[in-house]
């Protein structure tokens, strides 16, 4: 009798045991589990209670002072932008002009934006060294949603190869491509570098720019600031083969800052 009242005590011992442990498992489990949801919790909680952050130093008094010289509707974007808490993209585009010198305007320009916006404008530089129909049969990412396009359109390189047609075609075929991503895109267009002993291409710059005024496009006529194509001294801010040297980047990149930077 003592033997059995001994097994049903040690049976029941057991099952003590058995119910504790399943207990203590779940609890450990439950308590596992617990910390990753309140983190999560936490973490949108978070999100939701932390005002946006402040993309940029500048303040907008400052802002409406720098864009004072842009054309209305480029004004407006960065001011929009600003209003939004979020960073300006810019897509610099062009031939490979835009990467000629030490170094090209386009990197040049980069650094006078970034210094003056304090990092409220993210730059994007896109060279091709080829006509404006090569380019568009290149694919070209433009995921990032670019709010601004300043584009050299291939201007000299499609000089007695592309029409001037057909150039202005492309333009437009390219702004509805960067306006799939970004739809309230801008477009600013601007001439290639000027060249010595120019004839055919000074028309067709002058085409650009009254194209660019048909379409209400921003437009930066940067060839005043450089010698005359009639004047032997313009060759001592271009390379053999017509490229800017630094020189002349450094006279490009400054006419561009300054259509983007009021002083």
């Amino acid at each position: 009798m003592r033997k059995f009242g001994a097994i049903l005590l040690v049976i029941f011992c057991l099952a003590i045991l058995v119910i504790s442990y399943s207990s203590w498992k779940d609890k450990i489990g439950t308590a596992a589990e617990k910390p990753l949801e309140t983190t999560k919790a936490a973490e949108a909680k978070q999100e939701t209670d932390v005002p946006e952050k402040q993309v940029t130093s500048l303040t907008k008094k400052g802002l409406e002072s720098l864009a004072a010289g842009m054309n209305e509707e480029t004004r407006l974007i960065l001011l929009d932008k600003f209003d939004n808490g979020e960073r300006v993209q810019l897509l610099i585009v062009g031939s490979n002009a835009t990467d000629s010198g030490e170094p090209g305007y386009a990197e040049l320009l980069t650094k006078k934006l970034d210094q003056a916006y304090k990092g409220f404008i993210e730059t994007t530089i896109l060279s091709f060294n080829g006509t404006s129909e090569g380019f568009m049969n290149e694919e070209t990412d433009l995921s990032v949603g670019y709010d601004i396009v300043l584009m050299e359109p291939f201007t000299l390189k499609n000089n007695g190869v592309v029409q001037i047609e057909a150039e202005r075609e492309h333009v437009l075929e390219f702004l509805s491509q960067v306006r799939s991503s970004e739809s309230s895109a801008a477009l600013i267009l601007h001439p290639p570098q000027p060249i010595y002993g120019a004839q055919f291409y000074i028309e067709q710059v002058k085409a650009l720019e009254y194209f660019a005024a048909q379409q209400n496009f921003g437009y930066i006529n940067h060839w005043p600031a450089w010698p005359a194509t009639t004047d032997a001294a313009l060759k001592d801010f271009l390379t053999d083969d017509g490229l800017p040297n630094t020189e002349g980047a450094e006279i490009w990149a400054q006419e561009l800052s300054n259509y983007f930077i009021t002083e």
